[in-house]
């Protein structure tokens, strides 16, 4: 086992928390790891069988996806991936299908009917918004919250810097199902095992019971702050639990490197105490957004030791979703709640930074 001879170095600010590349993480079984795991930088993977292969994702783009397959290349050249599974919605995991062609694709049913709502445009948007923020933050005139425009089109503008959506074009999933799938990958037996809602309204993972892997997608991220745009809370414990029930030795998650069952627990642990610390606030009558930053802000996040997973303010995002399924009121976030949590993110993140000497990102 080993990482491949691809220099794969983080596409965001910072040095490498862990080795990028194609890796071997079992027989015939590869892991496309993106250090160090902040927006956009997302794991794939390579489950080779006899002649056939099954690729667990695309990424945000298609240069990203051509680099990860050009990597992927000599282990496919007798094995051309013949399926291709979409592990959920967000499109750091999809909305690079286009270069895997003649393949079946697989998704839930549940991330389909998201994904068919998709466009780039929506992200073009954002980045031209960005823009505009970035031109108003620079002017020499003073006005309200001057410095704050700043900030987010800094924040925001970092976090889509990486990534051409111009040339995306989207390729939906051409099977969809709900609950399990069995699949034969070559004379391998793959497990698709629907999972959420939980980050997303459609998570899957992939597990390969041969070689005792488990692709987590984003129901694990490692080293990195979780964020849950759909909950509720209990269905991502539950998934992480399912996780733990495997007979897996290790896991994939969509977002840090490889890992084993503690980091499964520890992010269980992790939810746990958030939810119990937002809903304490919550019932008192603090507002969500005020609620997250206490958290974030406050001690007991570094005297739970969670204070070095990056882009603590995703916090954010999470206690709004547990607020929102506490009231009976969760849906998913259109594009100006989208746009609204990543205004929110920039400021709790510039708070963060100034209050513990660090700098994150989203």
């Amino acid at each position: 086992m080993g990482a491949l001879m691809v220099a794969v170095t983080p596409l965001h600010p910072g040095p490498a928390r862990f080795e990028g590349g194609l890796t071997e993480v079992g027989p015939a079984v590869h892991a496309w790891l993106q250090p160090n795991g902040l927006l956009g930088e997302s794991n794939a993977g390579l489950v080779i069988g006899e002649g056939a292969s099954l690729l667990v994702d695309t990424l945000w783009d298609a240069r990203l996806t051509r680099r990860m397959l050009a990597a992927m290349a000599p282990l496919i050249e007798k094995a051309p991936i013949e399926t291709l599974v979409n592990t959920h919605s967000d499109g750091d995991h999809w909305w690079g299908n286009q270069e895997v062609q003649g393949a079946e694709i697989i998704a839930t049913e549940s991330a389909t009917a998201v994904m068919e709502a998709q466009s780039p445009t929506e992200m073009k948007r954002f980045r031209a918004l960005t823009g505009a923020l970035r031109l108003a933050g620079s002017l020499p005139l003073p006005y309200p919250r001057r410095a704050d425009a700043a900030v987010i089109a800094a924040y925001a503008g970092e976090a889509l810097k990486p990534f051409d959506f111009d040339g995306v074009r989207l390729v939906q999933p051409t099977r969809r199902f709900s609950g399990e799938l069995v699949l034969d990958v070559g004379g391998r037996e793959v497990r698709l095992l629907e999972v959420g809602p939980a980050h997303t309204l459609g998570d899957l993972i992939v597990w390969v019971p041969d070689a005792h892997i488990a692709f987590a997608a984003d129901i694990l991220f490692i080293g990195i702050t979780p964020i849950m745009w759909a909950g509720p809370l209990e269905r991502w414990v539950a998934a992480l639990e399912r996780l733990l029930e495997l007979d897996a030795e290790r896991f994939v998650p969509g977002h840090g490197p490889v890992c084993g069952p503690d980091e499964v627990r520890r992010l269980v642990d992790y939810w746990r105490w958030l939810d119990q610390a937002a809903r304490q606030r919550l019932a008192a009558g603090t507002s969500p957004s005020d609620t997250a930053r206490e958290i974030v802000l406050g001690d007991e996040i570094a005297e739970r030791g969670f204070a070095d997973w990056l882009a603590p303010e995703r916090a954010l995002v999470s206690v709004r979703t547990i607020d929102a399924h506490r009231r009976g009121v969760a849906n998913l976030p259109g594009p100006r709640e989208l746009i609204a949590a990543f205004f929110g993110m920039a400021l709790l993140a510039r708070d963060h930074a100034a209050r513990r000497g660090v700098r994150q990102m989203p």
